[in-house]
């Protein structure tokens, strides 16, 4: 199956079906190169298999007609691969110097500084200055919170220490905020809660599991949040599409501080699109072609997004929630329900995505599949989600794992469940010691 033509858009990166489905609804064929190959992302686009490192499917893209392209999830951290790429198609994102400071913590670092949101405080991995309090061992080319842990002396040191650096621990409640970057603008598209090492969904430390929207922007972060986009776009020279997390403490105003930023389609704008219902890689296009038209072009296709976003949040939509379940051993696919349609590509909110063929191996600590819970508020969206998991354990796994009841899943996803609303003091911790689904 072949899709050339100006309407089609190469997708690049470890997992791409989310952005193969976004690019769907804003109109384009997908052409994507993935790791996974999952049964529901061959049903909308053509996929090149990324079975390994070899440089097969990089001849394969690169036969492709000249198109436009974007990346996923961590090709950020292979600049001389998007470089390569550049070659023959037209990047809809951030490549160069760009991709070089927005990825150097220093760097942010220094340009957030004395600002209301702050760069986490972050040394060199060869640093003399005696550390007081909790540090994070990070990798400088990290990747859904992979190799992240605790400076102590329980945890040897790596091998190669200087593909790390440190970052001061900041206790409190990740967050993720997404961002267009226009020539002359940055839009702040909304917030989520991430999910991040939840035991329930076999997540292991800082491993990114999924999140939740919340909407609309609480007033009190919008105004710095949408001043911390703006830095980092003009600070980084960046456009299109890119996602900051950051780390909320409850105890303090605002209290949100930065960690790292995205620079590229994140994991969560799908559900962004799902509850406003909005294609936003059309706006990652228009942004990112503006240089070929007019500022009025660009600056016209800017306000329209931030009409239309503000239309969303005063609907006060229902909240779409995801979860990704790994695997807590070595594991083969079952046959789960899965019935391709253009339709749930578009606009429905599936049951589960990133669907394995069945009898596929799937390796302890890697993604089996992604679940999705909704509600009128977000303990009903929650518990809709612990449902799904429930439900799905089951079926990949019958044995070996303890049943969990309803209650006892939902509490996990939230405990505190006396509190009617979702934010109050202490009810998350970023630190991975209760079982909490929302915990860093």
């Amino acid at each position: 199956m072949n899709f050339p033509g100006p309407s089609s858009l190469l997708i690049v990166g470890g997992s791409t079906r989310a952005a193969a489905c976004s690019a769907v609804r804003a109109g384009f064929q997908p052409v994507c190169a993935d790791q996974f190959a999952d049964r529901d992302l061959r049903a909308i686009s053509e996929v090149v298999f990324k079975i390994d490192d070899h440089d097969h499917w990089l001849e394969e893209i690169m036969k492709q007609e000249p198109q436009d392209w974007i990346y996923t999830g961590a090709l950020e951290n292979r600049p001389e691969l998007i470089n390569s790429i550049n070659q023959r198609h037209t990047l809809l994102g951030n490549a160069g110097k760009s991709l070089k400071k927005v990825r150097d913590p220093f760097f942010l670092q220094g340009l957030l500084a004395n600002q209301s949101i702050p760069f986490a405080t972050s040394l060199p991995h060869q640093s003399n200055t005696p550390l007081q309090g909790r540090w994070l061992r990070k990798p400088l080319l990290s990747a859904g919170g992979q190799g992240i842990g605790f400076v102590d002396s329980h945890t040897a040191a790596p091998a190669d220490a200087t593909q790390y650096y440190l970052q001061q621990y900041q206790p409190g409640i990740p967050l993720s905020a997404l961002f267009i970057a226009f020539p002359d603008c940055c839009v702040l598209v909304g917030t989520a809660v991430q999910f991040i090492g939840n035991r329930v969904l076999h997540a292991n430390g800082f491993q990114f599991c999924g999140g939740m929207i919340l909407s609309p922007v609480p007033p009190e972060w919008r105004q710095t949040l949408e001043k911390l986009g703006q830095s980092v776009a003009s600070g980084c020279s960046l456009r299109g599409l890119f996602g900051c997390d950051l780390i909320w403490n409850p105890d303090q105003q605002p209290g949100l501080c930065l960690t790292e930023v995205n620079p590229r389609y994140t994991a969560l704008t799908e559900l962004f699109e799902l509850q406003f219902r909005l294609p936003l890689l059309r706006w990652q296009h228009a942004a990112c072609h503006s240089c070929d038209a007019s500022s009025t072009v660009a600056k016209s296709s800017a306000e329209e997004l931030i009409q239309l976003l503000k239309v969303c949040e005063k609907q006060q939509l229902s909240p779409v929630s995801k979860g990704i379940l790994y695997a807590p051993t070595d594991l083969t696919a079952p046959d789960l329900a899965f019935k391709p349609s253009i339709e749930q590509a578009l606009w429905q909110i599936p049951a589960l995505a990133d669907v394995p063929d069945r009898r596929a191996r799937i390796p302890a600590g890697t993604p089996v599949c992604t679940l999705y819970g909704t509600g009128t508020d977000q303990e009903e969206c929650l518990t809709s989600l612990a449902d799904q998991i429930l439900s799905y354990q089951r079926q990949i796994q019958p044995e070996g794992a303890r049943d969990l009841s309803r209650q006892e899943a939902s509490n996990m996803l939230w405990p505190g469940k006396e509190s009617e609303k979702l934010f109050f003091s202490g009810f998350f911790s970023s630190e991975n010691v209760s079982g909490s689904f929302l915990e860093d």
